[in-house]
């Protein structure tokens, strides 16, 4: 790797990026590098340019902390030198990338398709060549820069891309994500940092060796520089200024001997959001007013500064912060003032500096802002819209204004995934509420912030304020809180009576949206109002339906128990978002088509989902959607058999937050019975499910518990808890026990037949069996296997092998291994003999492989596959390269014959 290029004292660290750098041939990968200001990150990736020269094309972008957030700034440093590759990209990712570089018009992408663009352009330039990405100071770059830059570093495992990003400790930052590999830097040991010194500051005394040793603490920027401060600032203040102080001190010490001049050109460079010297040049110009062109030798000579062709940069970020530390407020606002006529040109960039320069209200700069924030929106950006929208709130003259922006800026930030931002933004507007429709705005950003606790008082509250919005004319508002009304019924206090209230509220107002009356009826009371939900989706027509639309439909018809026709709607739904690239919705709806495919025995289908799911909730910081996707997954899990996975699925799930919630409880509960009763523990499976159906539980959940009753009764009746489980049964509401929800009257038919006494017995299994079962496999061959069990027991061993081969083979075909396993048994027991099933070879593909399966069936190409998983369409090669081998098979063709029989 090249030893002439070696750091002192990062021999790990080298180790670590001359790996990725060597296994770029065969694999991609991203690595962060976290430390404190000059421990030497910048330097890693210097080295790694160094080391990575001839055989990699060199990409880079550094961030600035007076970026001032213009759209994709950062991500278009990354991709200017491969921007010629863009006529290899789809229209559809051409058109994204011009978009969101503000070079052409057009519908407005969302980020994740200007991330997924970006990914595909990297690839493509890495085909020929391997890619070095180096993302210096990440944590400063505009939001949009670093959300498309930690998509494109969690998917390039089978791309020659080397991602390497620096990052501050303590800032936050998209990269900064579990999901992406990190390395902390620590300050130099001991020997390393004497070895940097004495090569650095040569033969010093060993009083001021000592002093400069003990005051640098291994940063290696500390050494480089704090020789040069100790005979300026010296003695006991010296040594209680905290290290970062110290390094200001030391570049203030040599911009002090600058004239005024070079101090301004400084002091500009500093303030830009760019690294233009013409235009830096041309600021001090205007600044100084001299007439004279400022030079930055001095500043050159002195260290500070690198000039590099048409572009200057400072040596460390601290030098920066040193020149802005003792910048009065009205130097400040001439140098931005200057920078911005001197970008008369660039309205995107003048803006900003205008914005920084102005000193009081400007309603034309306020609404200058406010177009910028809607063209960073248009540009598939709206992260960075939302600190457009504060300045220009910030800049309004009329209150009104001011209120409208601070409003639209906190509902954005909260849309984002800004939390931070939001809730500042929501404080303020809590200052500037003035009237009635300011208040009801306030309570619904109340209710973007905490849409997890309250109780029935937070859903009566809500009613009454959809009462009051609709009374005031804004019917939007009205609907929004109504279904938060409602939502908050199905995921804390589900089947009460608040949930009809809810339902009755909404009819005052006479709410016609079919989509949210079906979401009402499905949150507010789910047992009876299958059929109603049913009728309501089936008007909206196909043609209305747009992504989000099938979204809420999906989930009406879920939350329904109408799982049937739930499923094909999530599978919609999840087709269009993937087109669309929003992710965000997409993960939402992939968990729920995991749970929907799980009750009906579609299993590869639900694990597939739950593993996208878990990683497209996790990317798009959604806790608790990513813990119902890692709760499914489990429960399929241990259906299969593989309980040690569905025991690290559950144990990986953050459920701090979720647990507020009962339907994630009662969910975690449902895979942990699943877990239980495959080990043969029946009690602890039987003590799971009984806690749903316990209104003092945390995890009561009447649903879930009409959902799991077959499973409660299969566990009572092997436990001995009979009583018990009957008890439950004869206690559920008649609203529960009358529900017109198909997949509720399937399994009360079941719990009857399992729980029933000797004498009713009989009966019972003959009127569950009669049931068309065909929707829940599983669930059917329970029944059989529950049935053949009990005419064994009976001494009907004839009778009972039909029913025990028929639950033996509909487990085998869906891989239930323990339920197979008892079902042999009993047939043993019975007299027949019963082989071992033989293990499928598509058992071997990951879930991953077997959704790419699922879309080479379909006849879909490598790039519509790639689209649809946000992954570059190479990475879709390597996995059918790797596919191929295990299936034993060599072509396209082959695999969608295999696809077809395993019903993919």
């Amino acid at each position: 790797m090249g030893e002439h290029l070696s750091l002192v004292g990062r021999a790990p660290e080298q180790a670590a990026i001359g790996a990725l750098l060597d296994g770029a041939a065969e694999a991609g990968a991203a690595l962060v590098f976290r430390g404190t200001p000059g421990v030497g990150k910048s330097a890693l990736l210097e080295w790694a340019a160094a080391a990575g020269a001839g055989r990699f094309r060199v990409v880079r972008a550094v961030g600035s902390i007076t970026e001032f957030g213009l759209p994709y700034a950062a991500l278009h440093q990354v991709l200017r030198p491969i921007l010629g590759h863009a006529d290899r990209l789809t229209p559809h990712y051409r058109l994204a990338l011009d978009v969101a570089f503000g070079r052409t018009a057009g519908a407005s992408p969302d980020p994740y398709t200007v991330a997924m663009a970006a990914l595909e352009l990297l690839a493509e330039a890495a085909a020929d060549r391997p890619v070095l990405l180096l993302a210096d100071d990440a944590q400063w770059m505009d939001p949009a820069s670093q959300q498309a830059l930690a998509f494109v570093a969690r998917r390039i495992s089978s791309d020659r891309i080397v991602l390497l990003a620096t990052h501050r400790e303590s800032e936050p930052g998209f990269l900064l994500d579990a999901a992406i590999p990190s390395m902390d830097i620590a300050p130099l040991d001991v020997e390393s940092a004497a070895v940097l010194l004495d090569g650095a500051a040569g033969a010093l005394d060993p009083g001021r060796r000592s002093l400069l040793l003990d005051a640098a603490c291994g940063n290696p920027l500390a050494l480089l520089e704090l020789p040069r401060a100790l005979d300026v600032h010296s003695g006991a203040e010296f040594d209680r200024l905290p290290l970062t102080a110290r390094l200001e001190n030391s570049f203030l010490a040599r911009i002090g001997e600058f004239d005024d001049t070079t101090k301004k050109i400084l002091e500009v460079a500093a303030l830009n959001d760019s690294d233009d010297v013409a235009e830096i040049v041309a600021a001090a110009e205007l600044l100084s007013g001299s007439g004279n062109t400022p030079s930055l030798d001095p500043a050159v000579s002195a260290g500070l500064i690198v000039v590099d062709g048409a572009a200057v940069r400072f040596r460390h970020p601290l030098i920066r912060s040193a020149i802005l530390q003792p910048l009065g407020p009205d130097r400040r606002r001439a140098c931005h003032s200057a920078l911005a006529r001197v970008l008369v040109d660039q309205p995107e960039r003048s803006v900003w500096h205008w914005a920084a320069a102005a000193l009081r209200p400007d309603a034309a700069l306020a609404a200058d802002l406010e177009q910028h924030a809607e063209q960073a929106i248009k540009r598939g950006a709206p992260a960075n819209a939302v600190r457009a929208l504060e300045r220009a709130a910030q800049l309004s003259v009329d209150g009104r204004d001011k209120r409208e922006r601070t409003y639209q800026a906190a509902a954005l930030a909260y849309a984002v995934g800004q939390p931070e931002s939001g809730e500042r933004l929501r404080t303020r507007y809590r200052d500037l509420v003035d009237g009635e429709h300011d208040d009801l705005r306030y309570e619904w950003l109340n209710e973007l912030a905490s849409g997890d606790g309250g109780g029935e008082r937070r859903i009566t509250t809500l009613v009454d304020l959809a009462g009051r919005a609709r009374a005031i004319g804004d019917d939007r508002l009205a609907t929004d809180l109504i279904r938060a009304a409602a939502l908050r019924c199905w995921n804390l206090l589900p089947g009460r009576p608040i949930g009809k209230e809810v339902i009755a509220a909404a009819d005052r107002l006479a709410v016609a949206d079919l989509p949210t009356r079906a979401e009402l009826l499905a949150y507010g009371s789910p047992f009876d109002s299958s059929d109603t939900v049913r009728a309501l989706i089936a008007q909206v027509p196909a043609a209305a339906r747009d992504a989000t639309t099938t979204y809420r439909l999906a989930h009406a018809a879920a939350c329904a128990g109408a799982f049937d026709l739930s499923e094909g709607l999530l599978a919609e739904a999840a087709e269009r978002l993937r087109s669309e690239g929003q992710l965000y919705t997409l993960g939402r709806t992939l968990s729920l088509l995991a749970w929907t495919a799980l009750r009906r025995g579609h299993w590869s289908h639900s694990v597939a989902a739950a593993e996208e799911s878990t990683r497209l909730c996790a990317e798009t910081r959604q806790p608790f959607w990513e813990a119902s996707s890692r709760v499914a997954h489990a429960a399929v899990a241990a259906f299969r058999g593989d309980f040690a996975t569905a025991e690290n699925l559950i144990a990986g799930a953050d459920l701090t937050d979720s647990r507020r919630f009962a339907t994630i409880e009662a969910a975690t509960l449902v895979a942990r019975a699943a877990i239980a009763s495959g080990q043969g523990h029946y009690e602890h499976a039987f003590t799971c499910l009984a806690q749903l159906h316990d209104p003092a539980n945390g995890a009561y959940h009447p649903a879930h518990a009409l959902w799991s009753l077959a499973s409660m009764a299969e566990a009572a009746a092997a436990c001995g808890e009979l009583a018990a489980a009957r008890s439950l049964v004869a206690n559920l509401r008649p609203e529960v026990r009358e529900t017109t929800s198909p997949t509720g009257r399937m399994n009360l038919s079941f719990a009857r037949a399992v729980l029933a006494p000797d004498d009713e017995a009989e009966s019972r299994f003959a009127e569950a069996l009669r049931i068309d079962m065909t929707m829940w496999p599983y669930e059917r061959y329970r029944l059989l296997f529950t049935y053949g069990m009990t005419l064994r027991r009976r001494r009907r061993v004839r009778q009972s092998r039909d029913y025990l081969r028929q639950a033996r083979d509909g487990f085998d075909s869906l891989g239930a291994r323990p339920l197979a396993e008892r079902a042999r048994n009993e047939l043993r027991a019975a007299g027949e003999r019963s082989d071992s099933r033989v293990a499928d070879v598509w058992d071997t593909l990951s879930p991953q492989e077997i959704q790419i399966a699922s879309m080479v069936a379909q006849g879909l190409s490598n790039r519509d596959i790639a689209k649809g998983l946000f992954i570059s369409h190479r990475t879709v090669g390597s996995h059918l390269y790797r596919m191929f081998p295990k299936l034993g098979i060599t072509s396209r063709g082959e695999l969608q014959r295999m696809a077809a029989q395993h019903r993919l």
